[in-house]
Order: C-alpha cells, then sequence, then structure tokens
C-alpha cells in the first residue's frame, strides 16, 4: 500500500503536468489524492515543498528510466528509449514530456525550484546525446533527436493528436537508427 505522502506526491505531479503549476491549488491536490486538505498540510508545509518533492519525483522516474537502458549497448539504448517514447502516445499527448512541461513551467515563473527542473532535463539531454555519439553518428544527432522529441510532445498535446506523435517518433527511430 502506497503511503499518504506518496499518494499526495503521484496526484500532485499529475495534476502539475495535466493542469500546471500555477493552474493547480493544493485542494486540487488534496481532492486527487483523496486527502483532506489539512493532512496534505501535515506532510508538504507549503506549496513549494510540494514542487520539490514532485521533482524529486520526476528525477526518480528518470532515473528508472536510465537505469533500466543503462546496461544496453548504445543502438539497443536508443531503441528501448523510442519504445519507451512509444508506450503510451495517449499519455504523452495528454501530459506532455514527463521533464519538460514543469521544467518550462517553472522556469517562466521564475520559481526557486526552476534550476533544480532545468537539471532533470539537462541530464535527459546528455543520456540522449552519450548514446547517439555513441554510434559515431553525426555531431548534433542526440540533440537533434532530443529537441525533435521535445517539439512532438508540445505539438501533439497542443493538437490533442496521438497518432501525430506516434508518427514523429517512429519516423525519428527510422532516420536514427534505421529500419
Amino acid at each position: 500500500m502506497r503511503s499518504k505522502r506518496t499518494q499526495i506526491i503521484t496526484a500532485a505531479l499529475r495534476r502539475f503536468r495535466t493542469f500546471g503549476v500555477c493552474g493547480t491549488t493544493l485542494q486540487d491536490v488534496a481532492e486527487a489524492s483523496q486527502v483532506p486538505l489539512g493532512n496534505l498540510y501535515y506532510y508538504f508545509k507549503t506549496r513549494d515543498d510540494l514542487v520539490l518533492a514532485v521533482l524529486e519525483e520526476c528525477e526518480r522516474e528518470l532515473t528508472l528510466l536510465l537505469t533500466r537502458l543503462a546496461p544496453l549497448p548504445p543502438t539497443a539504448w536508443l531503441a528501448g528509449y523510442f519504445e519507451w517514447l512509444l508506450a503510451d502516445p495517449e499519455v504523452a499527448v495528454q501530459l506532455g514530456c514527463p521533464f519538460g512541461a514543469l521544467a518550462t513551467e517553472l522556469r517562466a515563473l521564475g520559481h526557486p525550484a526552476a534550476p533544480r527542473a532545468a537539471d532533470i532535463v539537462h541530464t535527459y539531454l546528455r543520456a540522449v546525446r552519450t548514446h547517439a555519439e555513441s554510434l559515431n553518428l553525426p555531431a548534433g544527432t542526440g540533440d537533434d533527436v532530443f529537441l525533435t522529441v521535445q517539439g512532438a510532445y508540445v505539438v501533439s498535446r497542443v493538437s490533442g493528436d496521438a497518432a501525430l506523435f506516434r508518427a514523429s517518433i517512429e519516423r525519428l527511430r527510422i532516420r536514427t537508427l534505421g529500419a
């Protein structure tokens, strides 16, 4: 059974990804986590404490992905990365990038946690860059893959088109790894 704290963080993360930090009240998080608002304050004294806990969860998610892919050689690593991206295009369209959307909003808000969120995105970028470079692909290919993925998240989320996301990532996979 999940702890109440984990329940709150999970609900906050989903709300932040769906409605943004600005579009989410602590009452929204309390309702989504089925925890009374007073109990939420027991676990998180401030909204900023909750934002930091959500960023810790984002780091944990990224670490899990990178750990799962780590033992693979570069080609298999990138294939696994594309597979992860394509696992659920509907969620990709609904929530956007699991790391980039929150980092973008926190930076726009001038939130004190923005640098930490940016670090998560840079860790993600470095992983993609490193594995693309290991394949001796043209310089900048890793950055291009990462930026194309981010663009696919944004445009498909705006359009609500999971097929667009799926097709974009599939074309990128083929261009990067071949058929």
